[in-house]
């Protein structure tokens, strides 16, 4: 299986995934003011976020 992943597309789609991941976790930790962060940045973060992972796993077939 590995022989057939594409180096490239694998650490494009993991370094989106990650950005995604870091989003999402930023805005939950902001809406549950764990951090400094207004609600409405918190909430677009936290959206943000969550379609950019949905897009990874929906447009680029995953994170792997």
């Amino acid at each position: 299986m590995l022989e057939s992943i594409d180096t490239v597309s694998l650490v494009r789609n993991l370094s989106i995934y990650a950005v995604g991941v870091g989003l999402a976790a930023a805005g939950a930790l902001g809406l549950a003011e764990a951090i400094e962060l207004s609600s409405p940045i918190a909430a677009a973060l936290f959206i943000t976020g969550l379609v950019t992972v949905v897009a990874v796993h929906e447009y680029l077939g995953g994170p792997l």
